[in-house]
């Protein structure tokens, strides 16, 4: 059933639109009234109506700007303005804005009705892509976004023959609580007022916007545009300021750390890209650890590592950096502890890092115990342990499965489960899940009427690009290629 919003600062009125027509009869359900602009700009972002029937006149926010606000929201909710002028300028304008259409007042039940079903008529003709067309749109954005790729602003533009007046460029990152069906996969840029976009649908519950604007001239900008139109996001990451000369994907991947600090800290609801290296006194108690790990005593070990972590926080480090810190801790529990047991801890990307559920300060801990566990972990296990583990995760890889979901399920520590792993399939946790998952998409991949977007869905992937970069790299090309072959 679609949804329908009625707003009016009249309540008499609102209410005598929801109660004009039959709306269920024609696959509608009213789920309220607003009153006001800015109430209703509230609910379509939390309930996001397919139909939205407004008044034009409204104290606040107009009908008007709030279907200006939608427009530049990317919703694809349907609005009809109801003016009680025969005024030609607000009929004007309300097409130019992108309304379905324009009624007067006093609404006819013949002409409500027979709008309605025009609505619902073309939400229906409104079908989502061909498996085929997705899958372009998605390998465009692959290698357009790939950190190799030198393709600069000017060039994307000029290859996808838009323009724009603007002169500044940035890069927002956004993960959401849950994906929106309303997001395309790519979208053309829409300019309104001092800001011009180009959204781009990089993950199950992950947006990517191009932001085009004048920073000298309308340095708010900005932040009206984030406090506006992604208030709903949980975390969002804004790269540095391009010009048309600079990469594309370099703003993207500053947008993506950012994004992915903004996750890894949890303090931050947006973070702007800083570039940073580990500052002086983190590197003294690295080198101070290397020691403690070498002499093996595991309380300076857990001091060290907890410090570390404490100075990431302290200074935010960005996560492509705190990963970096990280994945040197566990080097130096392979050059001093490797030999003594089976498997340590993982190198981690800071999109792993970010996403596993725990704070800063517990996955270092968890680092700290590691090297505990190398130290006195017994190498025998229970009879049947291995099957029973190995058999859980192969009946939930496709699920969003921590390693230390794993080990709390059969009341191990998270080294024990990680050697147990490596002992019996020759991979680290994370090699073994994302192969499974890899071989289960190149099956999906022989179904045409798959999009890669719902495979990378169905493998347990949440960001279209890692799942697209794992499988170039252990296939050799990207899914829509391997398709082709």
């Amino acid at each position: 059933m679609r949804k329908v919003l009625i707003v009016d600062d009249e309540p008499w009125v609102a209410y005598g639109i929801s109660q004009l027509i039959d709306w269920e009869s024609l696959g509608f359900q009213v789920i309220g009234e607003a009153y006001d602009g800015v109430s209703a700009w509230q609910r379509v972002l939390q309930e996001q109506p397919e139909l939205v029937i407004s008044d034009i006149r409204m104290p606040g926010l107009d009908g008007l700007e709030l279907l200006e606000h939608i427009q530049k929201s990317g919703l694809s909710t349907q609005v009809v303005l109801i003016s009680g002028y025969a005024d030609f300028s607000y009929a004007q304008q309300a097409i130019r804005y992108g309304a379905f259409d324009y009624l007067l007042k006093q609404v006819e039940q013949d002409q409500l009705k027979d709008t309605a079903k025009r609505v619902g008529e073309y939400i229906d003709a409104r079908k989502q892509p061909a498996a085929g067309e997705l899958d372009l749109l998605l390998d465009e954005l692959f290698e357009l976004l790939d950190p190799d790729n030198r393709v600069t602003i000017a060039g994307f533009m000029e290859n996808r023959q838009l323009s724009t007046r603007f002169p500044h460029f940035r890069f927002i990152n956004c993960l959401f609580a849950e994906a929106s069906t309303d997001w395309p996969a790519l979208t053309s840029p829409a300019a309104a007022g001092h800001i011009q976009e180009a959204r781009m649908r990089t993950g199950h519950n992950k947006l990517s916007i191009l932001l085009m604007y004048d920073e000298d001239n309308y340095p708010l900008d900005l932040l009206t545009y984030i406090s506006d139109y992604l208030q709903y996001a949980e975390w969002t990451g804004i790269s540095s300021q391009g010009l048309p000369e600079t990469p594309l994907a370099r703003l993207h991947q500053e947008a993506d750390i950012a994004l992915f600090s903004s996750a890894l800290y949890r303090t931050e609801q947006v973070l702007r890209y800083k570039p940073a290296s580990p500052p002086a006194d983190l590197r003294k108690t690295l080198l101070r650890l290397e020691v403690s790990i070498k002499e093996r005593n595991m309380d300076d070990i857990a001091a060290d590592t907890a410090s570390i972590a404490a100075v990431c926080r302290s200074c935010l480090l960005p996560a492509d950096q705190t990963a970096f810190v990280y994945n040197q801790i566990v080097s130096l529990y392979y050059k001093y502890c490797g030999s003594s047991w089976d498997s340590g801890p993982e190198l981690l990307t800071y999109e792993n890092i970010a996403r596993q559920h725990c704070t800063l300060e517990e996955l270092f801990a968890r680092l700290a115990s590691g090297f505990e566990n190398a130290a006195g972990e017994p190498a025998v296990n229970p009879s049947g342990l291995a099957k029973r583990v190995l058999d859980y995760i192969n009946e939930s890889f496709t699920e969003d499965l921590l390693l230390s979901e794993v080990a709390r399920n059969f009341r191990l520590s998270i080294g024990y489960a990680s050697a147990l792993v490596k002992r019996e399939t020759g991979s680290t946790y994370t090699e073994y899940v994302a192969a499974k998952r890899l071989q289960l998409a190149r099956q999906l991949l022989a179904d045409p009427e798959l999009s890669v977007h719902e495979i990378v869905q169905r493998t347990g992937y949440k960001d279209y690009f890692h799942f697209n970069k794992l499988f170039k790299k252990h296939f050799g090309v990207t899914p829509s290629k391997y398709r082709k072959l």
